[in-house]
């Protein structure tokens, strides 16, 4: 009887074609997507970045860049050396939780987020935030001459 009757099954029985196939959670579908995301946003970068590479004067102003904010890091350490105090106050608080190697690392910070806004805005707008980060960072360090001196 059992055999004439494929399809009957008592009211205990669960049929795995009946259920579903499990959907991933939220956070492995946020996890995915994010690195889909990060993914693209890192080929959009590596794109700009080359762009701004052969822009010439927009890489000589990140070259510009980078240097100002070392310099302005050498004559911090120089101001403080004699005992002057630090007149950033941001710069400040780096200094007395990290020291001089946090002032670095602040610095290095500065002109990678400066050189990829740059890689970003391309163009004018890249070559101004470059001057304007330039004469920033310069004055900071005629400014910590002056205090030296």
């Amino acid at each position: 009887m059992v055999a004439d009757q494929p399809h009957s099954r008592g009211p205990d029985v669960i049929s795995t074609v009946s259920l579903h196939p499990q959907r991933p959670g939220f956070m492995s579908r946020l996890l995915i997507s994010c690195g889909g995301d990060l993914a693209t946003y890192r080929d959009g970068l590596i794109r700009d970045l080359q762009a701004l590479a052969t822009d010439s004067l927009a890489a000589w102003l990140a070259a510009a860049v980078a240097v100002s904010q070392l310099a302005d890091a050498a004559t911090t350490v120089a101001a403080l050396a004699n005992h002057w105090p630090e007149q950033n106050p941001i710069s400040a608080a780096v200094i007395a939780r990290w020291g001089v190697a946090g002032l670095l690392v602040e610095k290095v910070l500065i002109a990678t987020t400066v050189l990829f806004n740059m890689a970003r805005l391309r163009g004018r707008g890249a070559r101004l935030l470059g001057l304007l980060a330039v004469v920033v960072g310069f004055a900071a360090v005629v400014w910590n001459l002056h205090v030296t001196a």
